[in-house]
């Protein structure tokens, strides 16, 4: 398949990646810094123990044009910058072409959809801690690399079939969801309440998993997010509590969300697009989210610190 990886950071670079050793042909739309890097000297993984490796992508630009039509786009930047690149995603689509967002977060998939046409459109999600020390240079932390995703009204289709098979080449861990809005929806509640809770105690996952009260105040935050979700139709059970929580479990002791490290770092976070939509989408429901609250506003200060 011809697939476009638009971002290199630590997801993306990671998936382009192997999806190209695996014989697929990636093309990676990015950003100038990351262009140079990659058009150089490739993308080099590493991951845990296993001695590093490094592949050569199919093709490297920061124009959609130079691109031109792909059989899949993965979409892997933040969150926050989506509204500001959909519409330039055009010149990658032929009628079918599937993209696939991979953000943290439930509104990116109804930015998307006003950009490029619903037809478009694929709900995902992905399971992996990486991060990128240098461009091109990526560190895979532990843990199987996985994506969910599907078509929003739940059918099977063709192009979600054979793009599934491409990332299941590449030893991603692949699953084909009939209710995809369900499963942003988990992850949503998992990110935000583990990311948020390591963000405002500034403590990797060992430490807030093994200390009693931090732990609470996760399990806390994930019943906040199940209670909005409710509220905007979508049912998340008390498996999906417990499932959140192994997931927490399963993370290397040294773990944190990638808005953790960003807010550390003094860079701009996905703070709005989760605990700031969390507290949006409350107060327009009713529903009350004090442990998210909290977290937005502590960490609201520390975000408009940035530069200063």
């Amino acid at each position: 398949m011809k697939i476009t990886m638009v971002g290199a950071g630590g997801v993306g670079a990671y998936f382009g990646a192997v999806l190209q050793r695996a014989g697929h042909s990636v093309h990676f739309l990015v950003r100038e810094r990351h262009a140079e890097a990659i058009r150089a000297r490739g993308i080099q993984v590493s991951s845990g123990d296993a001695p590093p490796w490094q592949v050569m992508p199919a093709g490297v630009s920061t124009l959609a044009s130079d691109i031109g039509e792909s059989d899949a786009v993965i979409l892997a930047t933040k969150a926050f910058q989506v509204s500001d690149m959909a519409a330039g995603l055009a010149p990658l689509l032929h009628a079918s072409t599937p993209i696939l967002p991979l953000q943290n977060g439930i509104t990116v998939t109804d930015t998307l959809v006003q950009a490029v046409g619903k037809q478009h459109v694929l709900g995902g999600v992905c399971v992996i801690i990486s991060h990128l020390p240098e461009p091109g240079r990526v560190q895979h932390l532990g843990g199987q690399p996985a994506i969910t995703f599907g078509e929003l009204d739940g059918s099977r289709s063709p192009r979600c079939e054979s793009l599934a098979a491409a990332l299941t080449d590449a030893s991603v861990t692949t699953t084909l969801s009939d209710d995809i809005y369900h499963d942003m929806w988990r992850k949503f509640m998992l990110i935000s309440s583990y990311g948020g809770v390591g963000a405002l105690t500034r403590q990797p996952v060992g430490k807030t998993r093994s200390f009693p009260l931090t732990r609470q105040l996760v399990q806390d935050a994930m019943l906040e997010v199940r209670a909005l979700a409710e509220a905007y139709g979508v049912l998340l059970t008390e498996e999906d509590v417990k499932w959140a929580m192994s997931q927490f479990d399963a993370f290397t002791p040294d773990s944190t969300a990638s808005m953790q490290r960003d807010l550390a770092a003094g860079r701009k976070s996905e703070l709005e697009d989760q605990n700031g939509t969390i507290c949006r989408l409350a107060t327009q429901a009713g529903v009350a989210v004090p442990v998210h609250a909290t977290i937005y506003r502590s960490m609201a200060l520390l975000e408009s610190l940035r530069g200063e």
